[in-house]
């Protein structure tokens, strides 16, 4: 199994089709990723803040990973296998981005306020996470995930944003167990992955999760298959998503995750597509990751013939 480390081929902020592959694959490796936090290893203790002017990005990524023989127009489906702290803690915080994702309208610089600069360190041991005395259930997942976007379509994202190559989407489903399916853009796919989290809530309202260093464990495979959006399977659920984005308001983001959803069930189940728009009213979920990404599910059970 080969492995890549953020400490060997350092940290990148955005996801480009014109940085130099940090390791090359073949369809069905498996491969290990060490990732840094969210803050870029800044947080460590308690008193600990988020210094813009020494890292001023956030959610680092490690890659390009290049695939031999993806093109333009086919899919990565990379299946996460495992999420594995490596230093036995997280973090939760806040700083000026988080003022920004609570409100884009700028009450607070209005009135004169700010978040307070807190910082909460939580361990992570033995399958939970000690959130001061309140002792949460470790659920690792991936925050941002995506290849290179095309730079005519969506510009060179930042590890922050997400969109049809996906990114930052903060889907709690994307863990262990679960595929993530993404469209390519570029030969060789050029995947990126970091911002790993030891547990997350639907739309991650204060702006940062339980945000931790570790290795993500993942097979990737190649498919002749063109998407639009990504998509998420596990066992039991399929999920599309989609998400916020120029002239994309939240609202038409569920609509698109739906609607993909839909046709996605037409064409793996044979469901007829206005039967499916009707069963995803009746029995349609909706997972928020951040607040600008949103995934359209259904419990298999129910298309299965």
């Amino acid at each position: 199994m080969k492995k890549v480390s953020f400490k060997d081929v350092g940290l990148k902020y955005t996801l480009s089709p014109y940085d130099k592959p940090v390791l090359q694959i073949k369809s069905g490796e498996r491969v290990v990723v060490e990732v840094e936090d969210a803050s870029s290893g800044q947080i460590r203790r308690e008193g600990d803040v988020r210094d813009r002017s020494k890292v001023p990005f956030g959610n680092p990524i490690v890659g390009p990973i290049y695939v031999e023989g993806a093109e333009p127009g086919m899919c990565l489906a990379i299946k996460i296998l495992d999420i594995r702290p490596t230093i036995g803690q997280g973090a939760t915080y806040f700083s000026e981005f988080n003022e920004r994702y609570l409100t884009d309208v700028p009450v607070l610089k209005f009135m004169g306020a700010r978040l307070p600069p807190k910082t909460k360190i939580c361990k992570i041991q033995n399958g939970k996470v000690y959130f001061g005395n309140i002792i949460l259930p470790y659920r690792p997942m991936v925050g941002t995930i995506g290849v290179a976007p095309h730079p005519e379509a969506e510009g060179i994202s930042s590890g922050v944003l997400p969109g049809k190559h996906g990114g930052n989407m903060d889907i709690p489903d994307i863990c262990p167990g679960s595929t993530v399916y993404l469209p390519t853009f570029h030969r060789g796919g050029l995947l990126y992955i970091g911002d790993a989290h030891a547990i997350q809530g639907d739309g991650e309202i204060s702006g940062t999760a339980i945000e931790m260093p570790a290795e993500i464990e993942i097979e990737v495979n190649l498919l002749d298959e063109k998407l639009d959006w990504p998509r998420i399977e596990n066992d039991s659920e399929l999920m599309c998503v989609a998400t916020t984005g120029q002239g994309r308001s939240f609202e038409d983001a569920v609509r698109i995750a739906f609607l993909e959803l839909v046709l996605l069930m037409e064409k793996k189940f044979g469901i007829d597509r206005f039967d499916g728009l009707m069963l995803c009213s009746q029995a349609g979920k909706i997972r928020v990751g951040n607040l600008w990404a949103v995934a359209a599910k259904i419990d298999k059970g129910y298309l299965k013939k």
